[in-house]
């Protein structure tokens, strides 16, 4: 994957659950986003799988950050997801999944993403789309500047 390509990088990188539960941004430029998070047992359910609410995890934050990336330093763009669906179409015990998206439509207050979920070797897992809404000023691609309370302009 290529480097994530933004002035300020660390103000990129997941936080909260998504952190916690090892998904890394890989790939982070306008109008997409990748997510990788390789397969440990926390992820799986009672037979053994990766359980679907990782899949709408990962579908959920790489759609949101698709409709997100902002490239001035110092800045960021908010959104929030207010609806989604996701696709259960195949499933791994081991390895990586790889989540994809990219913005289909953006406008002033919504956008909506497509987003794929892959294994290492390219097979597909889960589809979805995101449809997020802006917060306020980030419909703009420069974004706005991140509060004081949020060290780094970090997001979720």
């Amino acid at each position: 994957m290529s480097p994530i390509n933004a002035p300020d990088q660390e103000k990129h990188q997941l936080n909260g659950f998504m952190h916690n539960i090892g998904g890394r941004l890989t790939k982070w430029e306008p109008d997409h986003a990748v997510i990788e998070l390789d397969v440990a047992e926390l992820h799986r359910n009672g037979i053994g799988v990766v359980h679907g609410g990782v899949m709408a995890s990962l579908i959920d934050t790489v759609g949101a950050r698709a409709g997100v990336f902002c490239s001035v330093a110092g800045n960021i763009r908010q959104a929030m997801t207010i609806s989604m669906n996701v696709n259960l179409v195949g499933n791994i015990k081991e390895g990586a999944l790889i989540a994809e998206a990219r913005v289909r439509k953006a406008g002033k207050t919504i956008f909506v993403s497509s987003c794929d979920v892959h294994d290492q070797d390219g097979n597909l897992l889960a589809t979805g789309e995101v449809v997020g809404r802006y917060g306020r000023g980030s419909h703009l691609p420069q974004g706005i500047p991140a509060p004081e309370s949020s060290p780094s302009g970090k997001q979720s």
